[in-house]
């Protein structure tokens, strides 16, 4: 994050900022001495403040609200904006690539027409490049408000329009017209306004159809101006291809307030004539194409006067809410006072939603606060809050055990009812256990009464459509939380620091939604697990484990629930209540990994039938690993905290890092080119300190029963451990049929657990041996110490990711080092590995490397790369053409013969 704070309003932009003020609207464009707080105070607001913003590159911000409305807004004046989720859009939902190029098309137009005399200049003043005009842009601290504002010197007004949410009223473009002219001489002036809102939606498009068959919704369109002036937007009827009637009995509304009496014209052309200086008649119909929101009104502004009005925008507007608009604008008083008390309202609740999560600190530097409140936002939008503290409502809690295991809300239902109307968090999870139920107490431990969660997704990566649930049907917050699982444990680490209570409720939510091979599902949700399966139609489905950053979540959540629940951990060990995630995943065999590691992993549509059957009986908990009987097999914390463990280490290739295997990347999106042949040396900075702690558990882990297949899991893989760590003490050295040996023996390893588990299950517990964890403890630190002492690069930084290769004759195992990331050397300093020198030294290195942008004075993940030119691509040195038999006949064959070798599989057949 740039320490200047220009990441407020688009990281990695170096803004020109101005000094603090709190002149309202009346900001001065002038660039800012190095320094200077870029914090200005707007209508009684602070925001953030960058000036000249025209000469900028285009950047993407959202706009946020404490209810379901969204918006994304291009700094250049495009947008898209709704509630709930895309479908429902009040302007068209565009990747953000396009938003940056539809202002003055989309969205809100503002036309000046200042009269002098017989003269008349014609104004546009947030149209990119307006001619003697200064554009400055403006966003709340809290997120919740963005204003443009543009200043014409010569013409003496600033113009500034604001967005900002109104739970009550929708999307609400406040628009002031200041005079800036000093007075003196200067006498009363009239100016023509033309302000409002270009291709406004009718709502019941949806996003598909409106991306890929916008001329036939266009074609549906109507809009209207009622006789109480208000802008009603619909479809004629519903777009299906049955034959079925369909009524659209739902509408976008738009109506503004503050002004007397304007002209109100549905015609996008009112605009265009507006930009020519000519005049345009009123419009109150249009059919069968996309219609605006357009007033049109002439002001009489003295010197130093002031207007303001208001355009206000909702979706998914019954007949009912329009008749109520149609009240209140008839009632006889100016709405706007209601408008605006709304917008304060909707951003006290915002501010109290994020206040939960500590979000109001005050440092010496209020950059530095408005940094942690923005970070502490957008965390808590992705992963929720907890609105009452450690309270339970514990009719929440008896419908959330109903929806994940019915049978045990039915065996408890006296229980359940019987339970006080709140309890705290450790309170509800001491009683369950003093009843006994594996499963009951599970369901207490896995309970997260979050609200304000929703899954993640904006136009910058329109594949993710996030939903925005925060009310229920009475009016009350929703309770829920979803999100992919590498994503979602990280918003709750940081949360948790606020909510320690909930701690070991977030690590039980962590182990449960693990694989018994290893690893962890898709997504993550309150009604339990998710995984992805393929879909022949979507180019973009894939199945695999998303498994990065598995081991360095859970550390740190252990780190923090011992740091506030002192000794939980030890006196948890043995308890039996923790499951499986039954993703229906089947990991090759080792050979199979190595002939072709991108294709690794097979769904199994049984399991998957299976799985999906237990649901429609029991609910969310049918997706957990079950017996023969239907019932949810339970397994000791010890052994939940050993698997992903031993996955990890299975996947070991000695001074190259974690093998990288399971189809979905473990590691950074932009190197997904590469799976199947990566290795991890963030993931293996990351399991040094993990299994630290695993060895600080021996003397309280004697004894705890673990699993049949992951004890013999355990034994097999501390033997190839210990075996390499001799090896190094030896010899120092790892060379490469030594790093096959290694890594060949841990994989046969993992492969015969996952053989008997996916047959068997992980079977019956017996004792561990805490020698044996001492062993595995000692003999992984001996080799991970070993790789992270030798992946010092010469430039002072670390290695972070690698490739393994293969031998040609298959007897060794290589390792070819990537690029320098980011990652590598925040792994390096996590791992324990460094004294306090070598930490300096890694972090001054940082500084003088690839990695640090002096511009924004901030790191990048990894350094812009040059690709090689077309024509430079595809070119195999020579050396490695007369090394490898396949590559010396495809060199001395016809295109035909090339191919047919290409697709040959070992075993004589061909794959495409």
């Amino acid at each position: 994050m740039p320490r200047d704070g220009a990441g407020l309003l688009a990281a990695g932009v170096v803004a020109r900022l101005t000094p603090p003020t709190t002149e309202g609207c009346r900001v001065s464009p002038t660039t800012t001495p190095a320094g200077a707080d870029p914090i200005v105070v707007v209508d009684g607001v602070e925001m953030y403040r960058i000036t000249d913003v025209d000469a900028m590159d285009p950047f993407l911000m959202t706009v946020v609200s404490s209810s379901d409305l969204w918006m994304f807004l291009s700094s250049t004046g495009g947008l898209t904006a709704g509630r709930r989720e895309p479908a429902d859009a009040i302007f068209p939902y565009e990747t953000d690539d396009r938003l940056h190029h539809v202002a003055g098309r989309v969205g809100p137009v503002t036309l000046l027409t200042v009269h002098d005399g017989a003269a008349a200049t014609v104004w546009e003043p947030f149209a990119p490049g307006a001619p003697d005009t200064v554009r400055t842009l403006m966003k709340s601290l809290r997120g919740d408000a963005v204003v443009v504002q543009a200043r014409h010197a010569g013409l003496g007004l600033t113009v500034r329009a604001r967005w900002a949410p109104s739970d009550r009223f929708g999307w609400v473009r406040t628009v002031t017209v200041v005079d800036d002219r000093a007075g003196g001489d200067a006498t009363a002036r009239s100016v023509t306004v033309v302000d409002g809102l270009l291709d406004v939606m009718p709502w019941g498009i949806g996003v598909t159809l409106q991306q890929q068959r916008s001329n036939l919704a266009n074609a549906y369109r109507r809009s209207e101006i009622t006789d109480h002036g208000v802008g009603v937007h619909s479809l004629e009827a519903q777009i299906v291809d049955r034959p079925e009637p369909a009524e659209a009995l739902r509408a976008t509304t738009v109506w503004t307030a503050g002004l007397e009496d304007p002209e109100l014209s549905v015609d996008p052309a009112t605009a265009e004539r507006a930009r020519r200086g000519e005049g345009a008649a009123a419009v109150r119909l249009r059919t069968g194409r996309p219609g605006s929101f357009l007033l049109r009104t002439t002001l009489q502004l003295d010197p130093g006067a002031t207007r303001r009005w208001h355009v206000i925008a909702d979706v998914a507007q019954s007949q009912a809410d329009v008749a109520a608009l149609h009240r209140l604008i008839t009632a006889g008083d100016d709405p706007t006072a209601l408008v605006d008390a709304d917008i304060r309202d909707s951003s006290d609740a915002l501010a109290r939603i994020v206040g939960t999560a500590d979000a109001t600190h005050r440092t010496a530097s209020r950059v530095v606060d408005a940094h942690d409140l923005s970070n502490t936002l957008f965390n808590v939008m992705r992963g929720g809050t907890f609105l009452d503290g450690p309270a339970v409502d514990t009719a929440a809690f008896r419908a959330f055990v109903g929806r994940r295991n019915r049978a045990t809300a039915a065996r408890h239902a006296g229980w359940l009812e019987g339970l006080p109307d709140r309890l705290d968090v450790a309170d509800l999870t001491d009683r369950a256990v003093a009843v006994g139920d594996p499963d009951l107490v599970r369901l207490a431990r896995s309970h997260l009464p979050l609200t304000f969660s929703r899954r993640h997704g904006d136009p910058s990566r329109p594949w993710n459509h996030f939903s925005i649930r925060v009310r229920d049907e009475h009016g009350a917050p929703l309770l829920g939380y979803q999100g992919n699982w590498r994503d979602i444990f990280q918003n709750w680490e940081a949360l948790c620091r606020s909510h320690p209570s909930y701690l070991p409720s977030v690590v039980a939510t962590f182990l449960n939604a693990s694989t018994v091979d290893g690893y962890n599902p898709y997504r993550i949700t309150d009604d339990g697990v998710d995984w992805e399966v393929l879909d022949p139609e979507d180019p973009w489905s894939g199945i695999g484990y998303w498994g990065d950053h598995q081991i360095v979540y859970l550390h740190r959540l252990l780190l923090a629930t011992e740091a506030h629940h002192p000794g939980w951990l030890a006196g948890q060990l043995e308890d039996r209540t923790h499951s499986f995630a039954d993703v229906p995943y089947r990991i090759a065999g080792f050979d199979a990994l190595l002939a072709d590691p991108k294709d690794t992993i097979a769904f199994d549509d049984d399991v998957a039938a299976a799985a999906q059957d237990r649901v429609d009986r029991l609910g969310g908990d049918g997706r957990l690993l079950a017996d023969d009987t239907g019932a949810v097999v339970h397994v000791s914390l010890l052994e939940k905290l050993l698997v992903p463990a031993l996955a990890k280490l299975s996947n070991l290739v000695p001074r190259g890092g974690i093998w990288m295997n399971t189809q979905r990347p473990e590691w950074n999106d932009a190197n997904n080119a590469l799976v199947g042949w990566g290795l991890s040396m963030v993931t293996l900075a990351h399991l040094r300190p993990y299994m630290a702690l695993l060895g600080g558990l021996v003397d309280d882990a004697d004894g705890v029963g673990v699993s049949d297949t992951v004890l013999d899991w355990t034994q097999a893989v501390t033997t190839v451990l210990e075996d390499a760590a001799d090896r190094l003490a030896d010899t120092g050295t790892m060379d490469p049929p030594d790093r096959l040996d290694v890594l060949t023996r841990l994989g046969r390893a993992a492969e015969a657990h996952r053989r008997r588990v996916y047959r068997e299950g992980p079977g019956d517990g017996r004792p561990l041996d805490a020698d044996l964890l001492a062993r595995l403890s000692r003999a992984a630190l001996t080799v991970l110490d070993d790789s992270l002492d030798t992946a010092r690069r010469p430039d002072g930084l670390f290695h972070s990711y690698n490739l393994l290769r293969l031998s040609a004759d298959g007897t060794a195992a290589h390792v070819e080092h990537l690029q320098e990331m980011l990652e590598g050397q925040v792994a390096a300093i996590s791992s324990g590995r460094l004294d306090t020198a070598e930490v300096v030294a890694l972090v001054t290195a940082m500084y003088g490397s690839a990695l640090y942008r002096p511009d924004v004075d901030s790191f990048m993940l990894y350094p812009a790369r040059t690709r090689p030119a077309f024509m430079a691509r595809n070119l195999v040195p020579a050396d490695r053409v007369a090394a490898n038999p396949l590559l010396t006949a495809l060199a001395h064959s016809d295109a035909a013969s090339a191919r047919r070798v290409l697709t040959r599989d070992v075993d004589g057949q061909h794959r495409f």
